[in-house]
């Protein structure tokens, strides 16, 4: 029998059998390293294409799988409509959470966190898989359901901070990366007997489900040196919901997904730092609602719209103030792009887009005082560049 004699039917069979043995035991039955390129994405969670089909064909022939090269595989998985997404990203099937192991080398195994060493698995361009939170660094901190947590880089053999970090390490540039798409990020507590963590299991290790990275910042750590920080926010505790993956290869599938037609509500309480609408609107008004970086003014019915934005952000360790010369008028591209870091303002007031300096200036209005201090501090903490 060939590949064709598959059914979708016995993909979903074979789907179901990993749930119940356990990815690392159905990985191990079918001969698979789960190695694969992609991964198949099923109600949230990824799958091993290369043992899901394995199995399949197996139920449907009683016999292994002829050896064949992985795109076959995965181009029937892709026919029948399933899914197929770089591998790494979002839930692993048969690894539920809570799930406990006693190495890093276990842990990798299952590819819950696949680098034996790393803290954090990932790239600058697709973003980070997962990352092991075990409070090596002194700057950590684990409220439970929100993790501020250090990059990597600067440390010396001692494990103290010895040296600046920066966004262009790898790790770092891959969370900062997930803060930008959304992408879920897998967390893994680790125990640390130096470091004593209420949150962090009593030995080994234990995976804790799917955080988002909220913020990411660079600030002067304990001992001084610059490190960048992370705010990670667990997925589950804000929505009540299973996340779904967010990056995903359109080569394998273009059909858009079904999506929910009752989406389900939730009583939640958030704290949140409480701002003027006064400062903004005053602000939106001096500038007539023209964007201060693009110079573009929108319109809605006739009437103006931009956003008020703060310049030092007011959230978190930043602690910007919610006054006048700390907020900028700008429209809604201008404002993410502000946001994240990708378009700063230099000391002369040129603005710096993507890194590379433009003729164009910070557009400003004499009623309308903006503090240099913000811009500085915007450029050295929020700038990617």
């Amino acid at each position: 029998m060939t590949l064709a004699g598959i059914s979708r039917d016995d993909v979903l069979a074979a789907v179901a059998e990993c749930d119940d043995l356990g990815r690392l035991q159905f990985l191990e039955a079918y001969g698979s390293t789960g190695s694969a390129e992609r991964a198949l994405l099923h109600e949230g969670r990824q799958y091993d294409p290369i043992a899901v089909v394995a199995s399949a064909y197996r139920r449907a022939s009683g016999s292994a799988a002829p050896s064949v090269a992985e795109r076959e595989f995965l181009n029937l998985l892709s026919g029948f409509g399933f899914e197929l997404s770089k591998a790494g990203y979002g839930e692993i099937a048969g690894v539920p959470e809570g799930s406990v192991f006693d190495s890093r080398k276990a842990a990798a195994q299952v590819q819950v966190h696949r680098a034996p060493i790393s803290g954090i698995v990932g790239n600058g361009r697709d973003g980070a898989e997962s990352i092991v939170a075990s409070h090596k660094y002194e700057d950590d901190k684990d409220f439970g359901n929100m993790i501020v947590y250090t990059g990597h880089g600067g440390r010396g053999d001692s494990g103290k901070q010895e040296s600046d970090q920066s966004f262009s390490a790898p790790g770092n540039a891959a969370l900062r990366t997930s803060m930008i798409t959304g992408a879920p990020v897998r967390v893994i507590r680790g125990h640390n007997p130096q470091r004593r963590n209420v949150h962090a299991p009593d030995s080994g290790y234990r995976y804790d489900g799917l955080f988002r990275v909220a913020r990411a910042w660079i600030e002067p750590g304990l001992r001084g040196f610059k490190v960048c920080r992370f705010e990670l926010v667990k997925i589950a505790a804000e929505s009540g919901f299973s996340p779904e993956l967010t990056i995903s290869d359109d080569t394998w599938s273009l059909e858009l997904p079904t999506g929910n037609l009752s989406p389900g509500r939730r009583l939640s309480t958030v704290r949140r730092v409480i701002r003027s609408t006064v400062v903004g609107d005053r602000v939106k008004r001096i500038h007539d609602h023209t964007c201060q970086l693009c110079g573009i003014r929108l319109s809605v019915k006739g009437r103006g719209y931009s956003e008020g934005a703060h310049i030092q952000p007011l959230g978190g360790s930043h602690a910007g103030p919610d006054i006048p010369s700390n907020v900028l008028c700008l429209c809604p591209t201008c404002h993410v792009l502000f946001d994240y870091g990708e378009l700063t303002v230099a000391e002369d007031l040129a603005l710096i887009h993507g890194g590379e300096r433009l003729a164009r200036k910070l557009r400003v209005h004499p009623d309308h005082g903006i503090g240099a201090e913000y811009l500085s501090y915007h450029r050295e903490t929020v700038g990617l560049y």
